[in-house]
């Protein structure tokens, strides 16, 4: 990342270049990025070959506002976070969320090493994204306000479980070493394969301090962890649609796109009725 990247990132998220890069800071650093970058399958379901290339993926999701998943968005913190000093690698982990145990990797996230222990970064798993750093040195418990989570390490890898509010296994992360063309692979799979949940789902996410707002094709929820409160709005046209992807989730999409994403999406809603 070079330094006007850098300097652009960080502006867009409301933050300054710290005088000293230290644990809370990169705390600091998820919370504006999941507050500011939204969780997005919407380029994934229109069949473009997305490069992940930096500078290509830098400018769709920092200065285009396009939003992305886990190898647009994590890619991007893992650069930022190694611009500004910090021991940063890539890592492919198995999602669990369906309670298959035998999931292909398909899913980016960041080691971070610091002062001779190891943490996972994560900005791109949607609306369970862990808004904290995860200890991954030994099996432990970590929480943050609202949210609860269960480590459990061994040699090989670190298998991270939601605990709280509610039980569910997250994903295996497996220590081998990783490259970017390995990153690559799983890309194109789980933009380019038929059968992916992003190719044929409209997917969008965004974590502002306690409230969150997910998109799941054109059911729109909205919940807020302090109050409790949970509201579902059902959208029923495209004007709904842009307004929400504009205003609630910060993006910059065009009006035909939009129109094409709605198409897929009320289809989507209609078969599963």
């Amino acid at each position: 990342m070079t330094p006007s990247q850098l300097a652009l990132y960080l502006s867009k998220l409301g933050l300054e270049t710290p005088k000293s890069c230290n644990l809370a800071f990169v705390e600091q650093l998820i919370k504006a990025h999941l507050a500011r970058f939204s969780f997005s399958s919407i380029n994934a379901m229109q069949d473009k070959l997305l490069s992940l290339e930096f500078d290509v993926v830098f400018a769709r999701v920092v200065e285009k506002e396009q939003g992305g998943y886990c190898f647009e968005h994590n890619k991007i913190l893992m650069l930022a976070l190694q611009s500004l000093g910090f021991n940063v690698s890539p890592l492919l982990a198995r999602v669990l969320l369906n309670g298959k145990w035998d999931n292909p990797r398909s899913h980016r996230v960041t080691l971070l090493k610091y002062n001779q222990s190891e943490y996972l970064v994560d900005v791109g798993f949607g609306s369970k994204t862990p808004r904290i750093l995860i200890p991954i040195d030994n099996t432990t418990d970590v929480c943050d306000e609202y949210s609860a989570y269960h480590i459990e390490r061994s040699a090989q890898r670190a298998v991270l479980t939601l605990t709280s509010p509610k039980s569910i296994p997250l994903y295996d992360v497996e220590f081998s070493e990783t490259f970017e063309s390995d990153c690559d692979v799983a890309h194109f799979h789980c933009h380019q394969h038929p059968d992916s949940l992003f190719v044929n789902h409209l997917v969008l996410s965004r974590m502002v301090q306690t409230e969150y707002h997910t998109l799941n094709n054109l059911l729109y929820v909205y919940r807020n962890e302090e109050t409790a409160e949970v509201h579902e709005t059902l959208i029923k046209d495209v004007a709904q649609l842009k307004a929400i992807i504009k205003d609630v989730f910060l993006l910059i999409i065009s009006e035909h796109e939009i129109n094409w994403v709605y198409d897929k999406a009320a289809l989507n809603m209609s078969e599963t009725h």
